[in-house]
């Protein structure tokens, strides 16, 4: 049976997922936003594969609301992440680059990244607040990336993840 709602067939967009196309993609060709096909796959029981990307993202330690997700700090941890899955293969240069530049300084100083949402801004580190770097403390051990906290979730995966990768990109 063909499902269509809004211009929408289910079996048009598992077609689609099992290509490979993402949910911004299809919500282009359709005319929808991205946000409207997602919910309309999850109706339909059509989900998108676990890339590496995705599988970090499930273990990423804090819940950032969406205007502190454009900052600095929260994307050298989503790239970490992302080289933690993948060894940075098909990661661009620039971000192996800047990756490389965000350990250097956290060894350099020896800091880690703290995550609180009533952090005020700071200049230089998150215009949008809720970041800040903190002297590493021995609660903190030695190659932990950031420090725990009440905002934050750490998975038994999540430790394996926010630590200083075994070698540098």
């Amino acid at each position: 049976m063909n499902t269509v709602i809004d211009g929408l067939s289910a079996e048009a967009v598992k077609a689609l997922v099992d290509e490979g196309v993402g949910f911004a993609e299809i919500a282009r060709r359709c005319g929808k936003s991205r946000q409207y096909v997602q919910q309309f796959a999850a109706r339909h029981g059509i989900a998108l594969p676990k890339t590496p990307r995705r599988m970090v993202g499930e273990e990423f330690p804090w819940k950032v609301p969406s205007a502190m997700q454009r900052t600095p700090p929260y994307r050298r941890m989503r790239d970490h992440g992302e080289f933690m899955a993948t060894g940075g293969e098909g990661m661009s240069a620039e971000k192996k680059s800047r990756l490389r530049s965000w350990y250097d300084m956290l060894r350099k100083y020896e800091v880690v990244l703290e995550f609180d949402p009533e952090l005020p801004p700071t200049p230089g580190v998150s215009p949008a607040g809720g970041f800040a770097y903190r002297p590493r403390e021995q609660r903190d051990g030695a190659k932990l990336l950031i420090r725990l906290n009440e905002h934050t979730r750490l998975t038994s995966n999540g430790k394996k993840i926010w630590v200083f990768p075994p070698k540098d990109p």
